[in-house]
């Protein structure tokens, strides 16, 4: 019987084992750390200029990496600012493109360990390009065949499969600076704080901007309850960005006024929004005037039953104490104190 019970002990200790200490092949290749510097390029070239752009792959692990170099268009669709890779040339948006400007020397590498390699990319400018941004990225892919991937993190966050260094162009010449505020929402009613704000700034320029904006929140009174500022960030072209924001505290009461203001591009343009909130904590409220109702009826009931009572009680110990005026024996007339003298 112990034999038996010390064989079951032993059987649920080797299952009870944590997984995590078992080795998972899968995962210890998963983890080869590439780093690429700069994360992000940002040039300006005339039509017909001819440039360079040098770019360092950083291997950090104990063992060589082999893997290709390649460009591609990207473009940024999303309100989070992630490039997407365009790999086909022919898919990207002319207007954006510019990974046949790029000339790499070569196109496969084996990274040493903590070592790099660095890569100089040539940029030949057509005398034609129209002003405005252009947006590339240089890559080193791990592995002995060439695959592709429609979407990428960004910049500087690759994986065991792909890291990449963007390239902003600028192209030099009458640019379209554009931008507007095409969302700017916060509920009208919140019973608690802090407010709520969201915000989508939406670029419809040729180039992309980095916004500076502030939210302020101010009360009936104009006074200033909270300000902050929004996260300066890219805005490519044709896409937004989103912000969400919180103002103010948990306890807030009144009408309050959300107001943004910032500018964006070379020029210094404005841009402007205002909202308007209420904030009222009415469960809270409701929970008071019940409270005093309660205490009014109380306070009610405690009036009738013992100062009224005392009054009642006082009449009638006073009506209890007044002399009948019908019974002339113990009345005592001042006026006729000799009336019923006999010797008069």
């Amino acid at each position: 019987m112990k034999n038996k019970i010390k064989k079951t002990i032993l059987i649920l200790l080797f299952l009870t084992i944590p997984y995590s200490l078992i080795p998972n092949p899968s995962l210890a290749q998963s983890s080869i750390p590439l780093v690429v510097m700069p994360a992000r390029n940002q040039i300006e070239v005339t039509p017909g200029e001819k440039t360079a752009v040098t770019i360092s792959f950083y291997n950090q692990s104990d063992d060589p990496v082999s893997g290709f170099f390649k460009t591609a268009d990207f473009i940024v669709e999303d309100s989070l600012g992630t490039p997407r890779f365009i790999e086909n040339v022919e898919d990207a948006p002319i207007k954006y493109s510019a990974s046949r400007w790029l000339t790499l020397p070569y196109d496969r590498a084996t990274l040493p360990a903590h070592d790099k390699v660095m890569i100089q990319t040539d940029i030949l400018v057509p005398l034609d390009a129209h002003a405005g941004g252009r947006y590339v990225a240089v890559f080193f892919q791990q592995g002995n065949t060439l695959t592709k991937q429609t979407a990428s993190n960004e910049a500087g966050s690759g994986t065991n499969l792909r890291i990449a260094s963007l390239i902003y162009i600028k192209v030099k010449g009458a640019i379209t600076e554009k931008a507007l505020i095409s969302r700017f929402f916060t509920p009208s009613f919140f019973e608690y704080g802090p407010i709520k704000v969201t915000t989508d700034i939406l670029n419809r320029g040729d180039y992309h901007i980095t916004p500076r904006v502030s939210l302020t929140l101010a009360n009936t009174f104009g006074g200033l309850v909270d300000q902050k500022l929004l996260k300066e960030q890219n805005i490519f072209p044709e896409a937004s960005r989103n912000y969400v924001t919180e103002l103010g505290a948990k306890w807030m009461i009144g009408k309050y006024k959300v107001n943004l203001s910032g500018s964006y591009g070379e020029a210094g343009q404005a841009l402007t929004a205002v909202s308007y909130v209420w904030v009222f904590p009415w469960r809270v409220a409701l929970a008071v005037i019940l409270t005093i109702i309660i205490m009014i009826f109380i306070a009610n009931k405690l009036y009738k039953n013992i100062v009224v009572k005392e009054t009642n009680l006082e009449d009638e110990f006073n009506c209890g104490n007044v002399i009948n005026p019908t019974n002339t024996t113990n009345v005592t007339n001042p006026t006729n104190k000799f009336i019923n003298n006999p010797m008069i």
